[in-house]
This record gives structure tokens, C-alpha cells and sequence, in this order.
């Protein structure tokens, strides 16, 4: 992925608040996205995309996230 002329805009408090470190990705092998055979909650359909996110402190499990390929719903599920 080509970052070149990304800019990043600061205000003058930008070194009293907390930082986070972003990865970027560029494909969805990068991302773990796997196929499973859970119905999806809103049309029924048995082929939904899954995959793992940290979105909480890291002593917590990671969410589990799914979307569907029929309908495009997506859904959370907190382990």
C-alpha cells in the first residue's frame, strides 16, 4: 500500500492525549476472513465471512465479527 501523501493533521494537544497504533492492511488474507456455516440472523443464509478483532483492552478475548454474503448484514459476537 502506498502511503506517500497521506497528511496528518495535529492540534496542540496532541501530546497530552493517548495515542493508539493503527495497522493498515491491504488484503483480507491479512485480515484472517474465513467462511462458516452459521445462519445469518437476519435472512437465514448458511454462507457468512468471519473474522477476529481486539477491540477491547488486550487482556480481553477478541470480538468475533461476521457478515453475510447474501443480505450483507453484519454482526458481532463477544467471546
Amino acid at each position: 500500500m502506498d502511503v506517500q501523501g497521506i497528511t496528518v493533521h495535529c492540534d496542540s494537544n496532541m501530546e497530552k492525549k493517548k495515542l493508539k497504533t493503527v495497522e493498515i492492511v491491504s488484503s483480507n488474507e491479512e485480515l484472517d476472513e474465513e467462511y462458516e456455516s452459521i445462519p445469518c440472523p437476519k435472512c437465514g443464509e448458511l454462507k457468512v465471512i468471519g473474522w477476529s478483532q481486539q477491540t477491547r483492552s488486550s487482556d480481553e478475548p477478541p470480538t468475533r465479527f461476521y457478515k453475510c454474503m447474501k443480505c450483507g448484514y453484519t454482526w458481532r459476537e463477544y467471546t
